[in-house]
């Protein structure tokens, strides 16, 4: 091939990253030599493509500075070969008039909080984003994520609260195509999901609520029912802690008609659980257990290629909220077994918090069973975890577990609730 028309793959994957079309980066060219000269651009689609396919291999002064401007580094650092190299192992950096580049640690700087433990990819304060600042905002959900798995909302919620705000801030002050816009929506309303959801853990209800109507709003401007249903789903479950029977199993059932044709086989599952878990709370029996058994049909087309939020809802997780469904209609020993089973069949070592909640669950539906000895047993274990799981929703009912041992007065009482002090000092 003559080395005159080598294509420009870096301008290419650039192009692709950012969400541009060759119109579209005609047009951004056009709009950055305009902000720069206060004349209008005359950057055209074909020229583009002169660019992509190697025709011209250095852009002219002006559409060079402001391509420069679109991508934030120099052309040199976009596919393009200066007619005057510079010495051999010197990068040439053309400045930028009137346009401070964006620094190159920018993309690479972190947002820190609770001291070491938590590490997010910050977005830029200026100029475009592209694809990889989308990936960027979901590799933090996927942290936050994981971390509440194995820790616990309450070392989370207040500087994921923060993220959320350096991120919001990055989109109102920066550019980018449809397509990113699009991406972005999507991703910002999958963390204010995530969000909500760490705050609500927390008994921050308020705040889990506006979260989660921000993150309705971004799901409406993505077009995504399905994130709309996860949404939905986290709104219903926090009707039933409010002891909102009827409205959990509205908001529920809407998110099933919305999602209904299409949605993964454990979203089915999950959201039938809230349902299920609404009628509990109302004292409706039959139709809690049939909610269940539907539960547990739609599990049975469940794969590994669900969404990763949606990993967490297994076999353990439907039979968590039978325990929760059975607690509330007041069938203790049916709640303590339906426990068992969870723990028996969930992986700890993965969802460390669901484990010390599940443990937490099964002691208090235990001493409602009339079943001491083995409610302070399982109590025991549950304080086992209390120094690694810290989610105060789960706490309060261990705090409420100890004032019910203390009331109950059975033997290892006070033993457990000098256990209980040491652990949550």
């Amino acid at each position: 091939m003559d080395d005159q028309l080598r294509p420009n793959l870096t301008l290419r994957r650039l192009m692709s990253e950012y969400g541009f079309t060759c119109e579209g980066l005609a047009e951004a060219v056009n709009n950055e030599t305009e902000r720069l000269s206060g004349q209008p651009g005359n950057c055209a689609a074909r020229l583009v493509g002169y660019w992509l396919s190697g025709r011209t291999t250095w852009p002219r002064s002006r559409a060079r500075r402001s391509l420069e401007a679109v991508f934030g580094r120099p052309a040199d650092e976009l596919g393009f070969r200066s007619p005057v190299p510079g010495p051999v192992g010197v990068t040439v950096r053309m400045p930028v008039t009137a346009t401070p580049q964006e620094p190159p640690v920018l993309r690479r700087k972190f947002v820190l909080g609770l001291g070491t433990l938590l590490a997010l990819p910050a977005l830029p304060e200026s100029g475009r984003l592209g694809m990889n600042d989308v990936a960027r905002i979901r590799e933090a959900e996927a942290y936050l994520m994981q971390f509440d798995r194995q820790h616990g909302s309450a070392q989370l919620s207040a500087a994921a609260g923060r993220y959320v705000e350096h991120v919001e801030q990055a989109v109102r002050h920066c550019t980018c195509s449809g397509r990113v816009q699009t991406q972005l929506h999507q991703a910002l309303g999958e963390m204010c999901a995530r969000v909500g959801w760490l705050a609500y853990d927390c008994t921050w209800h308020d705040q889990a609520r506006r979260y989660w109507d921000t993150a309705l709003r971004y799901a409406l401007l993505a077009r995504d029912p399905m994130l709309q249903a996860r949404i939905w789903a986290s709104l219903s479950r926090q009707a039933v802690d409010l002891g909102h029977g009827a409205e959990a199993v509205t908001i529920a059932r809407a998110a099933l008609d919305v999602t209904r044709g299409r949605r993964d086989p454990r979203l089915s599952t999950l959201l039938h659980t809230r349902v299920a878990l609404g009628h509990a709370v109302n004292g409706e029996k039959g139709r809690c257990g049939h909610s269940l058994h539907r539960a547990e049909q739609s599990l049975d087309g469940a794969t590994d290629d669900a969404p990763p939020w949606l990993m967490f809802c297994g076999p353990d997780e439907v039979a968590a909220q039978a325990a929760l469904c059975f607690y509330n209609l007041g069938d203790y020993p049916r709640a303590a077994q339906a426990d068992q089973e969870a723990l028996a069949l969930l992986a700890p070592e993965e969802f460390r918090r669901n484990a010390f909640a599940t443990h937490v669950s099964l002691a208090r539906n235990l001493l409602a069973a009339g079943e001491a000895d083995g409610a302070l047993e399982v109590g025991q274990d549950a304080l086992g975890l209390v120094r690694e799981v810290r989610s105060p929703r789960w706490g309060e009912h261990l705090a409420r577990f100890r004032d019910d041992v203390l009331g109950r007065a059975p033997r290892g009482a006070q033993e457990f609730a000098d256990h209980y002090r040491e652990a949550t000092a």
